[in-house]
């Protein structure tokens, strides 16, 4: 039997509780595998869903030795894990992702030398461990500008915006838990994704392109296909390339760029596991990126994500939940999906609950099928 390959029957593992875990088990239950599932809640939808699971904390090694040692392969579900969790499970199983993707998006520093390593463009950026290095950065920096701690997950850690002098000064404190960088808030006139998925040998597959309207930091919208000048096209193909060639990852990954109004690209991030806008593609394409991370992972050749029908998304968070029922009953081209699952770190009411598909002979015309709802209220108009 070929080790580089996974085959039906065998054992996958998913640690990594998100909103993506409940569509990874059920995928790669649907190809054949059989799926257990690590982490500390058993009532969590990922663990109900699987074969088997364990319970246990992330810091338990005992328990994550067992876990390992029961499966053939494990998939990592969220880009919150910590990877020295991830190199624990390596030494008793195969990790196809790694770790080490995950710690470098972790560490917004390494992050920053991972982007200009690449020759890409990012926003101007200074490291702060002190509130004087803030005022001393800010003048090549400029306002406005966004102070954020180096670990993405620090448990301490806030953003904050600094539109003039006078904002420096609730820095004060800050650092005391931690190093923090100081970044300049680049004016850019769309935001989209590309979902990128890596075979073990460098091959890679690109799914289409993806308009994304957020609504401060988590999406709202998302939609495919979108027109883009040929130049950016064939500037983001080319930042995809050099991500895949210069990572030893395994799966998907997303990366999200912005456009400025002078048609400029910058990277903003790359999520190192299944991004929320790639859930547009449950639906918009003749592979999911569930899918596809599943054929990457278990050896097998990668399918060409092609767009069945205009598509787009619409993101709803707890507060909506009522609104939704009216729609519910309402619309024939909607079709819902509730995570169950609460991401971390987010104020009950703003957390995202699910998502709504929508699929038509027209991005725009979809688009304003969601607007005229009234339930998603942004000030930036998506650009189809």
């Amino acid at each position: 039997m070929d080790d580089e390959i996974l085959y039906p029957g065998e054992t996958v593992g998913i640690i990594g509780d998100s909103e993506n875990g409940p569509m990874i088990v059920t995928a790669a239950r649907r190809s054949g595998f059989q799926v257990g599932a690590y982490g500390p809640d058993e009532t969590s939808p990922m663990l109900q869903l699987a074969d088997f699971r364990f319970v246990g904390e992330y810091s338990d090694a005992q328990r994550l030795q067992d876990f390992s040692q029961s499966c053939d392969m494990v998939i990592i579900a969220s880009e919150h894990l910590n990877a020295g969790v991830i190199e624990t499970i390596k030494q008793y199983t195969r990790v196809p992702q790694g770790s080490d993707f995950q710690m470098m998006m972790q560490d917004r520093l390494l992050e920053r030398a991972f982007y200009e390593q690449l020759n890409v463009n990012i926003p101007p950026y200074a490291t702060i461990v002190s509130l004087d290095d803030v005022y001393q950065a800010i003048n090549s920096i400029g306002y406005p500008s966004v102070l954020k701690p180096i670990q993405k997950d620090l448990e301490h850690g806030e953003e904050l915006i600094i539109n003039t002098q006078t904002d420096i000064a609730k820095a004060n404190g800050l650092t005391d838990w931690g190093t923090y960088i100081l970044e300049s808030l680049v004016s850019y006139q769309r935001e989209l994704a590309m979902t990128v998925a890596r075979t073990a040998d460098g091959d890679f597959k690109l799914f289409p392109p993806v308009g994304v309207v957020r609504e401060g930091d988590q999406i709202q919208w998302a939609y495919t296909p979108i027109q883009l000048d040929p130049d950016v096209t064939i500037e983001l193909e080319r930042i995809c390339r050099e991500v895949v060639a210069n990572i030893e990852y395994v799966g998907v990954f997303e990366i999200d760029f912005m456009i400025t109004d002078a048609g400029s690209l910058y990277v903003k991030q790359i999520v190192p596991t299944f991004g929320p806008a790639g859930r547009i593609f449950d639906r918009a394409t003749t592979v999911t990126q569930y899918e596809q991370h599943l054929r990457a992972i278990a050896g097998l050749p990668l399918s060409e994500p092609n767009i069945t029908l205009p598509t787009a998304m619409g993101i709803f968070n707890e507060s909506q939940l009522g609104a939704l029922r009216t729609q519910w009953v309402l619309k024939a081209n909607w079709h819902f999906t509730y995570y169950r699952l609460p991401p971390r770190n987010l104020p009950t009411g703003k957390r995202p609950a699910g998502n709504v598909i929508l699929q038509g002979p027209n991005v725009a015309k979809l688009i304003d099928q969601l607007e005229d709802t009234g339930i998603w209220r942004s000030e930036t108009d998506a650009e189809a």
